[in-house]
Parts: C-alpha cells; structure tokens; sequence
C-alpha cells in the first residue's frame, strides 16, 4: 500500500484544483484545500480526509496562514498552486490594474506559497509545484501579460529547486495548453471556438482538467522524486510541435 500524504492545494475549487483533489482523496491522502470562497468548496468539504481554510491569491498572509494551519494539522508531504487567471490582451491595451492583477494573482501568490513552503518543509522535504502555460513557451498573440507571469514561474521553479535540493524540497511546474476549465470557458463554449481552439494544438483536442491534475498528482508524489526544476508540458503539443495543416 502506498504512503498516505498530507497535500495542500491552492484553488482547490477550480476546475483543474478540484480534480486534483478528488483524484488524491481517492488516493487515501489528507488534502487541505486553500480556497477563497470556502462555501464554493462544499462537495469536496464533505469528504472525511478534505479540510477547507480560506486563502486569496491577493492576499499573501492568507496563502501563509492556510500553510502553517495546513501543517499544523500534520507534516505537509506536497503543495499545488491552481489559482491563476486568463487575460487575452494585446500590451497597448492592457491598463496597469489589469497588468498588476495578473502577475500577483499568478506569479506573486506562486512566489508567496513558494517562500512559505520553503519554510516548513525544511526539515522533512517535500514538493511543490506550480501552473506554467504553454503560452510562457510558444509566442501566442493577445498574450503578453499572462505569457510574462506564466514565464516567471518557469523561472521561479528552476532557481527554487535550485535552492532548496539539499534540504530535499523538489519544486517544478506544469505547463498546460487550452484546457475546458470554467476560467477558460470563453475560448471554447461555442463549436467555433472550440473548434478553431483544438486546431492549434497537434494532437487537435482540448485538454481536460483531469490531465493536467494528473500530471500535477504525479509530481507532488514520491514516484516523480528524481524530477525538479522542470517545467513538464501537458498541452497537446501547443508548446513545442508545429500542427500540420489540413490538406
């Protein structure tokens, strides 16, 4: 039987958060979800082994309080960062709110559960993985702000993992292509959408939530315990190959 662990996730009520949680309950393991509206978090908070704390991406202490509650509950094994946001943008127009709303509720909040992970799981090691996208690695129009925070987790994982090796903390991302989330819902709702949207990826599909919370699962676990400071691409190619062109 397999080690039972204890996994905090943040953005446990989105679509690719909540599959992960579901797929680690199922598992066996403990699973604190850090969410910002704990009352979104009701089927999963029914579950025996699922704790519910209130942590926002805006919010930097709360990211911290749920770890130390999430530790102090017992020894913290793995954490997810799941929070993110989507905005399709062209840099001209693009205002600073909008600007500063993407990197922290991306890159700031990841920087944040990194620094506060790193802290408590000094002493018995651990993993910690974030969400890159595949628009951090192939030029993607309308894209700017999104592909420069997406970018700076890249960057964020390498140097933590980096850092924290000796003291046995592994730390790497996944970096999905267009997955049928609700935060995504806009870019695929209707068939042409949908349709113009699987086009771009090579293997011609949307990816589902489920996917990338299987890859994420896999990571935080101990059969990826040679693997950091890698940036692992589950994006239907979108990434890295060139689609054919239908002939």
């Amino acid at each position: 039987m397999s080690e039972t662990c204890h996994y905090v996730i943040f953005g446990g009520t989105g679509s690719v958060g909540s599959a992960l949680a579901a797929q680690l309950l199922q598992a066996g393991h403990t699973v604190t979800l850090g969410v910002r509206n704990p009352l979104a978090a009701t089927e999963l908070a029914g579950h025996e082994n699922c704790h519910v704390v209130r942590a926002d991406a805006l919010e930097l202490d709360s990211l911290e309080a749920c770890l130390k509650e999430a530790d102090a509950r017992g020894t913290l094994h793995g954490v997810a960062n799941c929070m993110g946001s989507v905005l399709l943008k062209p840099a001209h127009l693009t205002t600073d709110e909008e600007w500063h709303s993407v990197i922290n509720t991306n890159l700031t909040s990841s920087f944040a559960i990194v620094r506060s992970a790193a802290k408590l799981m000094r002493k018995a090691g651990g993993s910690v993985v974030l969400v890159s996208s595949a628009a951090a690695e192939i030029g993607l129009s309308n894209h700017e702000a999104i592909a420069a925070a997406k970018a700076g987790i890249s960057g964020l994982v390498r140097s933590a993992a980096a850092t924290y090796a000796p003291r046995g903390i592994r730390f790497n991302a996944v970096s999905p292509g267009l997955v049928k989330s609700q935060m995504t819902r806009k870019l695929w709702e209707t068939e042409e959408a949908a349709a113009m949207s699987a086009q771009m990826h090579a293997l011609g599909r949307l990816g589902e939530p489920s996917e990338v919370a299987a890859a994420i699962g896999w990571l935080l676990g101990p059969s990826a315990g040679w693997v950091t400071g890698q940036t692992i691409g589950v994006d239907g190619g979108l990434g890295s190959v060139l689609t054919r062109m239908k002939m």
